[in-house]
């Protein structure tokens, strides 16, 4: 360090951290400021730093160290400063106002930071890259990587690389305000914080924060640096990220130097072709999550995929902080009111606040449905989904219920002890198409709105006729039971009057097997009908 000091390829910075004001002045340093170094010195043993407080005329430190110089006076003098080579000159016993020497061991005692600053030509290799970034309707702290300036960084033979982030300073005047009398002026720097992480991956863009392999600290200057190392020919990416800075556009100049060759390039992203839709969980579509009744009252898209394709789907809301999520579900592009669990392609895991992000691989050419969702019901928010492709799509908006169409709910339907079969007889005036849905509300008397809790495997269906001449018309999960956590679920089913005069229509629940000792179930049923309709009591066999 000092041989480089001396060689002039070298700047050294120290910073103070939070202090009281007895310390303050006890001590002669300021709390949470910066000092320049600006001489080292190495005699008798002893490590030396010739240390400046850029106030000048503010405290100093209050020890008195011998030098080679004499000894280190607190008077200030009205001479000049220190000589052109650096050096304290060898006759001078007083410093310049605000100039003191510290030993290395109180500089460590008594400074948070050291910086080290050096030379960039000691480098072989150097890449930059210059870049805008507009920060404008970005959701805070809860915003994910999905948008953020990401970059490739690539080595062929494995070295050390320091990456340096330079956030630019802006004008306070505008171009047409500029002139010799009246030259540019420099803002201070905006509030905020900027840092750098480094992610493995074949140098890919990331959307969450989750997995990095680095990541350097949140700083409130327009510099920050992160030190790391690429094994060879493995890329990487890098991936600039922000707290707290005003909604504005930036500029910044991030660079890579290392003693080894390196490109440094935009990430590439897998899902080239995206379509951005913006929507809003209200009053009437902020369904909860997927333990809800009211579930499929969520916003729900209809993806159509002409071919085999990676998916990533990327959720962000507008503002706020609540837990949110996505999830693509096999159905046809057409709206879902239940899940089952086999038809769930993909979704974004657990809830978390802000956004969620889904990657589904190669999910096969057909139409899908996305689910977004937040955690609890009535929770109001502008949202923007964001799917991505490896080639175009087509994505639109779908409805769960249709305008103009009934919904009927019967009352609950509890089994109990050997109870397997439930059923409710069902009329209806005129010709009508129907679609009934039932979901497990858990063990009665118990609030079920947790993810994760169970129901009873359930199986529903619409049957016509008695005896003999009893058929389905229509049965969940191609007459297979499913998770009634989910909810089950018949579509479109056709009613005549007659069909219920004659030999009667009635809607009917199972479950897999008995509950024993475990207590009643609920069941809660919903009819989606086109025109008016009746569902009797519920009636029990064993």
């Amino acid at each position: 360090m000092l041989k480089a000091f001396e060689y002039g390829d070298l700047l050294i910075t120290l910073g103070t951290g939070k202090v009281s004001e007895r310390e303050e002045r006890s001590t002669g340093l300021a709390g949470e400021h910066d000092y320049a170094v600006i001489d080292l010195q190495e005699h008798g043993g002893k490590r030396l730093f010739l240390v400046k407080n850029p106030w000048s005329e503010g405290n100093r430190w209050s020890e008195v160290v011998e030098t080679h110089a004499g000894v280190d006076s607190k008077e200030p003098s009205a001479g000049p400063g220190p000589a052109s080579s650096g050096k304290v000159q060898a006759k001078q016993a007083v410093l310049d106002p605000g100039t003191f020497w510290m030993n290395i061991n109180d500089v460590f005692q008594y400074f948070e930071t050291l910086y080290l600053n050096w030379n960039s030509s000691l480098f072989s290799y150097r890449q930059d890259v210059h870049f805008s970034w507009d920060l404008t309707g970005r959701n805070g702290l809860w915003a994910s990587f999905g948008n953020n300036p990401q970059y490739q960084i690539h080595s062929k033979a494995a070295s050390t690389v320091w990456l340096v982030l330079s956030r630019h300073f802006k004008s306070s005047q505008g171009p047409n305000s500029l002139s010799d009398e009246n030259p540019p002026r420099t803002s201070a720097i905006d509030t905020g914080f900027i840092s750098l992480y480094l992610f493995r991956g074949g140098g890919e863009r990331v959307f969450l924060t989750d997995g990095f392999a680095a990541r350097g600290p949140y700083v409130d200057s327009p510099n920050t640096l992160l030190k790391v190392q690429l094994p060879k020919n493995m890329p990487h990416t890098i991936v600039v990220s922000e707290q707290d800075l005003q909604q504005s556009g930036y500029s910044f100049t991030l660079s890579a130097f290392s003693l080894q060759p390196l490109t440094m390039t935009e990430a590439r992203n897998r899902c080239g072709s995206q379509t951005v839709m913006v929507d809003a969980w209200t009053s009437e579509s902020a369904g909860g999550n997927a333990s809800s009744p009211s579930y499929s009252k969520n916003p729900q898209f209809c993806l159509d995929l002409p071919q085999a394709s990676d998916v990533s789907l990327l959720l962000e809301l507008h503002s706020g902080e609540f837990p949110v999520h996505v999830k693509l579900i096999w159905s046809d592009g057409k709206p879902v009111r239940h899940v089952a669990t086999r038809d769930i392609v993909g979704d974004s895991g657990e809830y978390r606040k802000g956004h969620a992000f889904a990657k589904i691989p190669n999910a096969p050419a057909g139409r899908y449905t996305i689910v977004c969702s937040t955690f609890e019901q009535g929770q109001l928010a502008k949202f923007t989904l964001q799917i991505g492709t490896m080639s175009a799509c087509t994505v639109e908006r779908v409805y769960a219920r249709p305008a103009g169409h009934f919904v009927i709910k019967p009352d609950l339907a509890l089994f109990a002890g050997e109870t397997d079969r439930l059923w409710a007889p069902l009329r209806c005036s005129r010709l009508t198409r129907l679609s009934v849905t039932a979901q497990s509300t858990g063990r009665a008397g118990r609030t079920h709105s947790r993810v994760g809790s169970s129901g009873l495997p359930l199986k529903v269906s619409v049957e016509y006729g008695q005896g003999l001449m009893k058929r389905s018309l229509a049965v969940s999960g191609n007459d297979d039971f499913s998770d009634g956590h989910y909810g089950v679920q018949v579509n479109d089913v056709d009613i005549q009057p007659s069909m219920c005069t004659q030999a009667g229509v009635r809607i009917v629940l199972e479950r897999a097997g008995p509950l024993g000792l475990h207590g009643e179930e609920g069941v809660e049923v919903e009819v989606y009908s086109d025109a008016n309709v009746q569902v009797g009591s519920w009636y029990g066999l064993a």
